[in-house]
């Protein structure tokens, strides 16, 4: 072979391996973009690795932009939250309640029993009952109380500024023997089948919850307001929430209530402390 045809075939090898080597990716800034599966945008703008080239600079850039995209944006035209304000009573038809007992904290100076809220009490055998304001109900169940065995129904909802509302559906009050008991069971079913509200689902101020069966006088809705479902119990007075109670009839009804309890020795208010 002549020198001449050595030489031009050296140099067309030549010429292939450069272009095979200029093909060639470079392993780390290939790394430096892969997007692994399922990470957010965030993620990947914050694992690109500084390049002096152009591509690294131009998908942090869009990559930036798409996380910009999809920040939550606020609501200018929501109203801030309202201060909690209940309806006077839980019962539809303000007549179906002859008397109240009111609330009263442990150390109250009148010296009447203890009571964690506000009861309605009944002669009715059948009463509508309602919300006294809008929530999220986390509770409805019939409940056997202790150590009585009596039947009842309890829901509860926390309000939009997270108090927790609570009802107690009560046939009668104070001890029953066996044979009340069985018919407390029976009107437990009933008044559960009554309900029309399922946990979890919203509720509005003055919604029809369901009924309320009585069997005696002493039929009523125990209703309570507790500051938040997080740490210790901290019993509030309903009364102290309700913007229509002064021209309600529930403190005339209060002193039917100790009047029937105390004959007349005592005189409580709503509130008591």
């Amino acid at each position: 072979m002549s020198y001449k045809k050595i030489s031009a075939l050296g140099l067309l090898l030549a010429i292939a391996l450069s272009a095979c080597a200029a093909k060639e990716t470079n392993p780390e800034a290939s790394g430096s973009f892969t997007q692994e599966p399922g990470n957010s945008g965030a993620e990947v703008a914050a694992t690109v690795e500084p390049s002096s080239t152009a591509a690294p600079t131009t998908v942090a850039a869009q990559t930036q932009a798409t996380v910009t995209t999809e920040q939550p944006q606020s609501d200018q035209s929501s109203d801030p939250l309202q201060p909690l304000n209940l309806l006077a009573t839980p019962f539809v038809d303000i007549d179906d309640y002859w008397g109240v007992q009111p609330f009263a904290t442990q150390q109250n100076q009148l010296g009447v029993q203890f009571h964690n809220g506000i009861d309605y009490f009944t002669g009715q055998e059948q009463v509508a009952i309602q919300a006294v304001s809008d929530g999220r109900v986390t509770f409805v169940d019939v409940y056997e109380r202790q150590p009585d065995g009596a039947f009842q129904i309890n829901l509860a909802w926390q309000t939009p500024t997270g108090e927790i509302i609570s009802y107690s559906l009560e046939p009668s009050a104070g001890p029953a023997d066996q044979a009340k008991i069985a018919d407390q069971k029976i009107l437990a079913q009933k008044m559960m089948e009554s309900m029309t509200i399922r946990v979890g689902e919203q509720i509005v101020q003055g919604q029809f919850l369901g009924y309320l069966y009585g069997q005696d006088d002493w039929a009523h809705v125990h209703m309570s307001l507790k500051a938040s479902d997080r740490g210790p119990e901290k019993w509030l007075c309903p009364a102290d929430f309700m913007a229509t109670v002064e021209e309600s009839d529930l403190l005339s009804k209060s002193l039917i209530w100790a009047d029937r309890l105390y004959n007349g020795s005592k005189q409580p208010q709503l509130c008591n402390s």
